[in-house]
């Protein structure tokens, strides 16, 4: 459950990618749905937990990797274990500069969910999303933005209507996100967590590259890497 969420959760990034802002003509992309500035090739996120005895870190369950065109469009999402096998693979669809699906490949299991978007927000951005496995609706999405086009609310549905996730997240003056909750439902029980963060290191463009999670209670260190064209 808890893989399944976070593919969930970046898929709506994916999904994220082509809104117009309400007072600028300059329109998001796969950069600005994940709050990127300057020209970013290629984006990987590693959690690890600090010994502080020795001060050695060891990486933290699965990492993330994103890849953009040269015009900021996301070209797919990879996750893989710690031992760098692919596990996940999100790769959204484009018909006219706008995105209208994203798959989600689970390589163990061998299956594959196909969102598609069906009602749209400012035009772009997708408000309500369904989700196919083998042609049959199996779950409905459905986000709400900021004035920036940034995602806020997440709520997920089985296809009778019965809530299975939601997720809800806040940010600060940059954009970044600083805290979000997260409460899925499974055999009628109620599991919440909350988390946050704080920024540490930025890059000379201004994105960050470090900062430091409290996820359930949890510490942990977070990277980003980031490749320029």
């Amino acid at each position: 459950m808890k893989i399944s969420l976070i593919l969930l959760f970046s898929c709506f990034l994916a999904l994220n990618c082509q809104l117009k802002k309400d007072s600028l003509n300059d329109k998001f992309t796969g950069w600005t749905s994940h709050n990127l500035n300057g020209k970013v090739k290629e984006i990987t996120i590693k959690s690890f937990k600090i010994d502080s005895i020795d001060n050695t870190k060891k990486q933290e369950g699965l990492y993330h990797q994103f890849e953009f065109s040269p015009t900021g469009n996301e070209l797919i999402y990879n996750i893989y274990d710690e031992n760098d096998v692919l596990k996940f693979k999100s790769t959204p669809k484009y018909n006219n500069e706008k995105v209208v699906s994203s798959t989600i490949d689970n390589i163990g299991e061998k299956t594959t969910e196909n969102w598609v978007i069906k009602k749209y927000l400012l035009d772009f951005y997708g408000g309500e999303i369904d989700c196919y496995i083998d042609n049959k609706l199996v779950k409905k999405a459905f986000n709400t933005i900021n004035k920036k086009g940034h995602q806020t609310s997440l709520k997920v549905f089985s296809n009778d209507n019965k809530i299975l996730y939601e997720k809800y997240l806040e940010y600060d003056n940059r954009e970044n996100i600083i805290k979000t909750t997260d409460n899925s439902y499974a055999n009628d029980t109620l599991y919440i967590i909350k988390s946050s963060f704080t920024y540490t290191k930025f890059d000379k463009n201004n994105n960050w590259i470090e900062r430091t999670d409290k996820v359930d209670g949890k510490f942990l260190l977070t990277e980003r890497s980031i490749v320029y064209y």
